[in-house]
């Protein structure tokens, strides 16, 4: 098995979206969003506290097990794809990666 550690910066239905796909594939074990990186940190004193203008994507922590380490490769290339194609930020922890 190999683990893989993803940040990923999208809103919520994107992160589901990439979350779902990595569970349907038979190459991964498990997926999980372990956190939000960045809890809301709004300063309420602001004048300009939860205005939708200040609202940005969400960043998430995910954490993949693949099967195998033949099939490491190609799960990455499917969430690359996938984060092009919903206009993600996808990056990949190289420790996890090599």
């Amino acid at each position: 098995m190999r683990a893989l550690q993803l940040r990923l910066t999208a809103d919520e239905d994107v992160a589901q979206a990439m979350l779902d796909m990595l569970k349907g594939m038979d190459d991964v074990a498990w997926a999980e969003d372990a956190a939000d990186l960045l809890p809301d940190v709004t300063d309420q004193d602001s004048s300009s506290a939860g205005l939708s203008d200040n609202q940005g994507p969400g960043n998430h922590l995910i954490r993949v097990e693949v099967a195998s380490d033949s099939a490491t490769e190609r799960v990455i290339d499917a969430l690359q794809a996938l984060a092009e194609r919903l206009g993600a930020v996808l990056e990949i922890d190289p420790d996890t990666a090599d």
